[in-house]
């Protein structure tokens, strides 16, 4: 088992910040949007390409804010192991293109109040837990681990 690279964003724009809306048989949920690094692929290059890929709006990384990482037991080999590098990023323009490829669970997408963001199902619940700390202008954090217990 190797460990899956995936780069999230943090955005924020009017005091809201932007998630994906997702549904799975447990009920709806929001995620940040992001996605797996290609080889060969930056992770800043990978957030900009599945920022667009997902929501249709451009960004640029400002920092790498935090790092997360998930052992679960849902794949075929028994484990996934993914390792989440969220960057703080700006919106390049309020213009939105269509969406090219969304998440296989994503419903859309959603501009939450921050405000709103602990009452919401944001997932991981680390990050939601953090998200003052991860869109600060401080040091780049390390939110935890998880393991599930399967």
């Amino acid at each position: 088992m190797s460990a899956r690279n995936s780069a999230k964003a943090v955005v924020i724009n009017n005091g809201k910040l932007l998630v994906n809306r997702c549904r799975s048989r447990f009920g709806d949920y929001y995620t940040l949007p992001g996605g797996g690094q290609r080889t060969g692929e930056m992770l800043p290059e990978t957030v900009r390409r599945e920022l667009l890929e997902e929501t249709g709006y451009t960004v640029s990384p400002i920092r790498l804010s935090g790092i997360y990482e998930r052992l679960s037991g849902d794949r075929d080999d028994g484990q996934n192991h993914k390792v989440y590098f969220i960057f703080l990023c700006k919106l390049e323009s309020g213009e939105r293109k269509q969406p090219s490829e969304t998440d296989r669970y994503q419903l859309g997408i959603e501009w939450i109040p921050l405000r709103e963001i602990r009452n919401r199902n944001l997932f991981p619940r680390a990050i939601r837990d953090n998200i003052r700390s991860l869109t600060g202008y401080g040091e780049t954090i390390y939110i935890g681990s998880e393991k599930d217990k399967r």
